[in-house]
C-alpha cells in the first residue's frame, strides 16, 4: 500500500531552509523527476513563510556549475547547484574538476532515483527510475569533491547541510556533494522558521613563526629573489602582497595566473612566465602555485632555495609533483605574507632601498612594455592577432570591469589595475569554463561589466545556447568576445612542441585540430536577443567594442566574434 503524503512540512523544506541559514543565497537548478518535493517546497513558500535560497533555472548542468564557480570568484560566497540524478551529475563533473583545481567551494546537490519500487510516497513511477539507478552514484564525483554523503532521514537535514558547508569552506576550500533521494525528501519533517546554523569552517592563521623566521632569514640575504604566484587569496585589494614586494623590491611573476596578485603597473610585477628569470634567482617564494615553472623547460639555479606558501604547500591532491621545497609555510596565504613582511622588517635595515634591484627591473618593465606595444600594433590586419584584440579590449577596461578568460586574450599586452579585473582558466583545463564562469560573475555583481574572452572551441564546449538563454532569462548584460581561429590551438601547440619537424607540422590541416566548417557564432547569440556582430578587420574592432558596451549598458547581452590568426 502506498504511503500517504505528509500533511505538514516535509524534508525538502528542511533541506532548503538549512541551505539558506548556512549561507547559500543562490541555488542554480536543473530539474528532473526527483524534484517534486523541491518544487513543492518553493511553491509553498508564501504559505509556510520559510526562508530558502533563490532558485534560478539553468538549462544545462555544466553551465550551472561554471556559474557557481564564477559567482564565488566575484562574491567569495558559495552557491548551490542542484541537478537531476546520475545523468545530471554526469554533466556536472567537468565543472567540479575545475572547482576542485581552484579550491572553489561549490555546494553540489543531485537527486537520486527512488530507491523503492513501491510502497512509499515517492516510490518509482517511471521506467527511467530503473534505468537511472546506480550502485554508487557518489562514486562519479568522489575523487573531485572534498566530501560526499546521501541524505538518509529527514531529521538529518540540518546536520548534513551544515557539515557540507563547513567542509566546503574549510581551507583548502573546495566542492562537496550531497545526494538527495526522492523518498527521503518527501518524508514529513519539523522545520523551524528560524534556527541557528552550526557551520564552522576551519580557517588558517599565519604559518609557524619559526618557519616564517627561517624564510625571512633567507629572503633578507637574497641577492636575486623571485616571487611566483598562481592562485592568490581572494581579497578586496592587492594587500598585503603589493606592499610587501614593493618595500623589499621583490620581483613577482604571475605564472599561469588564474587571478591577479598585483596590478599590471606595479613596479615589481615583471611578467607571466618564470622560465628565464628563474635561472638567476637564489631564493624563490612560491605563493599557492601548483606549477611554478615547467620542469622540462627550466629549473632553479644550483643552490637556490624555495619557500612555498599556501594552505597546502605540497598540493597533496596532485598525484605526482616533484618541485623542490626547502621551507613549507602552511597557513592562510595573506596572513602568512603579512607575517613574513613583519619578519623581514626586523632583518632589513630601514636605510636599505634595494636601488640596484629597482633600477634593473624598471628597465626590464620598460623593455617589456615596448615589446608588447610592438606586438599589439602589428596585429590589426585581417585576420587580427590575439595581441591586437587583447590590446583593444584592454583599452576599454575601467575599475568596474572584470575579464574572465579562457584561451582567448593575451594578458601580457593588457593592463589590469584593479582587484577582480581578471580571472582565467583553472589548471585543470576543463573547457567551457570561461563563458559559464563569466555568467556567474555577472550575476554575483550586476554593477560590474563582465567580459568573457574565449576561444571558439571553448565557446562550443560551454553549451552556448544554454549560456545565452540564461543571460537573457536572468537579464545579465554580459559581453562575450569569441576568438575565432578555426582550430583547437592548444592541441596544435602541444603537437608542435613534441613534433616540431613532424608530418603534422607541415600538413595543410593538422589532424584532430580543425573546427571547420565554422558556424556563425554571432548568430547563436543574436538568436537570444543579443547585440552581436562579427569583426574581420582590426580597424573595425574599437568601434564594435563601443557598440557592444553601449548595448550592455542598456541591459542587453552582447557578443563580438573576432577573426584571428595565431
Amino acid at each position: 500500500m502506498k504511503h500517504e503524503k505528509p500533511t505538514g512540512t516535509f524534508a525538502a523544506e528542511a533541506v532548503l531552509t538549512h541551505m539558506k541559514a548556512a549561507g547559500i543565497d543562490v541555488l542554480f537548478a536543473n530539474g528532473g523527476t526527483d524534484f517534486p518535493s523541491i518544487i513543492e517546497a518553493f511553491a509553498r513558500q508564501s504559505e509556510t513563510g520559510l526562508k530558502m535560497p533563490e532558485a534560478l533555472v539553468i538549462p544545462h548542468e555544466g553551465v550551472a556549475v561554471g556559474m557557481a564557480h564564477g559567482y564565488y570568484l566575484m562574491t567569495s560566497r558559495p552557491a548551490g547547484v542542484i541537478v537531476h540524478v546520475n545523468v545530471g551529475l554526469a554533466n556536472s563533473v567537468m565543472g567540479l574538476i575545475n572547482a576542485r583545481s581552484e579550491n572553489v567551494p561549490v555546494m553540489m546537490f543531485s537527486g537520486r532515483t527512488p530507491i523503492t519500487e513501491h510502497g512509499r510516497f515517492g516510490s518509482r513511477s517511471s521506467p527511467i527510475h530503473w534505468g537511472q539507478e546506480m550502485f554508487d552514484q557518489g562514486g562519479m564525483v568522489r575523487e573531485v569533491v572534498k566530501w560526499d554523503y546521501e541524505l538518509r532521514y529527514p531529521e538529518q537535514a540540518g546536520i548534513v547541510i551544515d557539515r557540507a558547508m563547513s567542509i566546503a569552506m574549510s581551507e583548502p576550500r573546495g566542492p562537496v556533494y550531497l545526494s538527495l533521494p526522492r523518498e527521503a525528501l518527501a518524508e514529513g519533517a519539523e522545520v523551524e522558521i528560524s534556527h541557528r546554523s552550526t557551520v564552522t569552517p576551519t580557517t588558517y592563521g599565519p604559518a609557524d613563526p619559526e618557519l616564517v623566521a627561517q624564510a625571512a632569514d633567507l629572503l633578507a640575504k637574497a641577492k636575486n629573489p623571485l616571487i611566483i604566484t598562481q592562485s592568490p587569496e581572494l581579497a578586496p585589494d592587492f594587500e598585503p602582497l603589493a606592499g610587501f614586494v614593493e618595500k623589499f623590491a621583490l620581483p613577482t611573476i604571475e605564472m599561469w595566473a588564474t587571478r591577479l596578485a598585483l596590478p599590471s603597473d606595479h613596479p615589481m610585477m615583471i611578467g607571466r612566465d618564470s622560465t628565464q628569470v628563474l635561472k638567476e634567482a637564489d631564493v624563490v617564494v612560491v605563493i599557492n602555485a601548483a606549477v611554478p615553472w615547467i620542469s622540462d623547460h627550466t629549473d632553479i639555479a644550483e643552490g637556490a632555495k624555495v619557500i612555498a606558501i599556501g594552505p597546502d604547500p605540497q598540493h597533496g591532491r596532485v598525484p605526482i609533483r616533484s618541485f623542490p621545497i626547502d621551507i613549507a609555510l602552511a597557513g592562510g596565504i595573506n596572513k602568512t605574507i603579512a607575517a613574513l613582511a613583519a619578519a623581514m622588517a626586523e632583518r632589513v635595515p630601514v636605510s636599505e632601498t634595494f636601488s640596484e634591484r629597482r633600477e634593473k627591473w624598471a628597465k626590464i618593465k620598460v623593455a617589456q612594455a615596448e615589446a608588447a606595444d610592438k606586438r599589439a600594433a602589428m596585429g590589426d590586419g585581417s585576420p587580427m592577432t590575439p595581441a591586437y584584440v587583447s590590446r583593444c579590449i584592454s583599452d576599454v577596461l575601467d575599475d568596474r570591469t572584470t575579464v574572465v578568460n579562457e584561451l582567448g586574450i593575451d594578458p601580457s599586452v593588457m593592463s589590469f589595475k584593479y582587484p577582480k579585473s581578471y580571472f582565467s582558466t583553472p589548471l585543470s583545463g576543463g573547457l567551457g569554463f570561461g563563458l559559464t564562469a563569466a555568467l556567474g560573475a555577472q550575476l554575483g555583481d550586476r554593477s560590474r561589466q563582465v567580459i568573457a574572452t574565449i576561444g571558439d572551441g571553448s565557446y562550443m564546449f560551454a553549451n552556448p545556447v544554454a549560456c545565452h538563454q540564461t543571460a537573457t532569462a536572468l537579464k545579465l548584460p554580459l559581453l562575450t568576445v569569441v576568438f575565432n581561429n578555426g582550430i583547437w590551438n592548444a592541441v596544435r601547440r602541444s603537437t608542435l612542441y613534441m613534433y616540431p619537424d613532424g608530418s603534422a607540422a607541415t600538413a595543410n590541416t593538422m589532424p584532430i585540430t580543425a573546427l571547420d566548417p565554422a558556424p556563425d557564432y554571432a548568430a547563436v547569440a543574436r538568436a537570444h536577443g543579443a547585440h552581436a556582430e562579427r569583426v574581420e578587420t582590426g580597424a573595425d574592432l574599437p568601434a564594435a567594442l563601443q557598440r557592444a558596451l553601449a548595448a550592455t549598458r542598456s541591459g542587453q547581452q552582447a557578443m563580438i566574434e573576432v577573426m584571428v590568426s595565431y
